[in-house]
């Protein structure tokens, strides 16, 4: 069975030679790995959540600045997207490892 995205999600292969935008109900390329809580049926129905279009369970993406912007946001929302973060990172460095494992914009 393949599998198919709950959420819009843009995808990068690990060595950065592949990238591509899904919608939900797109089927996942072989060569991008998903969380399960990003794929159809992961807990038996679609992962996808309310209005926002987040999925229950998944922490938003924090603003780069102002409220909610702060180390702690961010390290929730790397370590929910499976970025390792170690607990000296500054918020900065955690930014930046996000933007390396492709699951932020560097553009911000």
């Amino acid at each position: 069975m393949t599998a198919r995205s709950a959420v819009h999600v843009y995808v990068v292969s690990k060595d950065g030679t592949r990238r591509k935008w899904l919608e939900p109900g797109d089927d996942v390329p072989d060569w991008a790995r998903l969380d399960d809580r990003n794929l159809e049926g992961a807990d038996g129905d679609s992962a996808a959540g309310g209005p926002s279009g987040v999925a229950s369970g998944q922490v938003a993406e924090p603003s780069r600045s102002g409220k909610g912007s702060g180390t702690e946001a961010w390290r929730t929302f790397a370590e929910s997207k499976g970025v390792g973060v170690g607990s000296d990172m500054s918020r900065d460095d955690i930014i930046a490892a996000c933007e390396q494992a492709g699951v932020v914009s560097s553009e911000g």
